[in-house]
């Protein structure tokens, strides 16, 4: 990671991620940016897709917040300031999902139960005739009935079993008004929130055309050359190239994933010669590279230092080097996660010196 101005020294920086503070208050490091290499390409069919890649899943999670999240382990871990769970109802069994006042899209729009709404017919597809090409919500299987409250503030989901692993519903669902914007046209955010319940509500009557043009817009939401979508994450995405992602801070973000970089720029890798030359000369400050013994010892000759993610602890098998001049590592840290999740490279960072 390194300043785009000024002299600099690598030190370590304890992470200063204080659930509740807004990320520029708390944590951002003026004009920081991280160049990470990616072996694997970033596709843009999004991060529910069953072929996304670990870059597709990356851009997600930086971009997306919802009522829980993973932490570098893989553990769920509760959002309580996306709002608040409750059980409301034994038989059957009926979860409400409330969003907490206050919370916002990156563009301003407020968000809602009509997101949570939009979210429930993706990815438990209820409805025949708009298929939104999203891997099945487990929390969210069977679960043919969503209400809305007449406040647009919370949903009631009835589960299917008691058994659901519904405290994982909504954890990353995608600005409702923006997708029917791009569907239907929509003249204001209020009034592509009306299209998308209009379209729900006339697909539980058998009629899933309009339905099917919001499936058609969630499929494309990530493409490259469409517009970055609004973010509700500690990132929004800002550009989208031929080899690169860019992702800058999301000021309207305050939830506990605080980032620590102002920006981070994703380059795609062709080989892994590639990614050794881009960190001897200083490239790149962090690559995710496939194994191969043959790389242990040319990485070695530049000081790089390993990171292995064991399989299992984390959704991708890849190895991660850190840039040579990073000679400060956090003992707490032991880089399980930090190659997938941004906010967790806080402890590298720089001071002026």
């Amino acid at each position: 990671m390194h300043r785009r101005s000024g002299s600099a020294a690598i030190a370590l920086l304890a992470a200063l991620a204080l659930a509740g503070c807004s990320a520029t208050q708390s944590s951002v490091i003026d004009e920081s940016v991280v160049d990470v290499g990616l072996d694997v390409a970033y596709t843009g069919v999004g991060p529910f897709a069953p072929e996304a890649t670990a870059a597709d899943t990356l851009v997600g999670a930086a971009t997306l917040a919802g009522f829980s999240y993973a932490d570098a382990d893989g553990a769920s871990i509760a959002d309580p300031g996306f709002g608040a769970v409750a059980v409301v109802g034994d038989d059957p069994l009926t979860v409400r999902f409330t969003v907490a006042d206050g919370l916002a899209w990156s563009d301003g729009v407020g968000i809602d139960g009509v997101d949570l709404l939009l979210d429930w017919a993706a990815r438990a597809e209820p409805f025949a005739g708009a298929s939104f090409g999203a891997t099945p919500d487990a929390a969210l299987a069977g679960v043919a009935d969503v209400r809305l409250s007449a406040d647009r503030k919370s949903v009631d989901v009835e589960l299917s079993s008691a058994g659901q692993s519904w405290r994982e519903a909504f954890r990353a669902p995608l600005p409702a008004h923006a997708l029917a914007e791009r569907a239907f046209g929509s003249s204001s955010p209020e009034a592509a929130k009306d299209d998308v319940i209009a379209a729900i509500a006339a697909a539980e009557d058998g009629d899933a055309a309009g339905l099917a043009k919001l499936a058609r817009a969630w499929r494309e939401a990530f493409a490259p050359g469409s517009d970055p979508l609004p973010a509700s994450g500690p990132y929004r995405l800002a550009a989208v190239e031929a080899d690169r992602v860019e992702l800058v801070v999301n000021d309207a973000y305050t939830g506990p994933r605080a980032p620590t970089f102002e920006r981070i720029e994703l380059h795609e890798l062709t080989t892994a010669a590639d990614a050794v030359q881009a960190l001897s000369i200083g490239a790149l400050d962090l690559v995710q590279v496939a194994w191969s013994e043959s790389l242990r010892g040319v990485l070695g000759s530049i000081g790089a230092d390993r990171r292995e993610i064991p399989e299992g602890d984390a959704p991708t098998t890849l190895v991660g080097w850190f840039h040579r001049l990073i000679d400060h590592v956090d003992p707490a840290a032991d880089g399980r996660g930090a190659l997938w999740n941004p906010w967790a490279w806080a402890p590298y960072s720089l001071v002026e010196g």
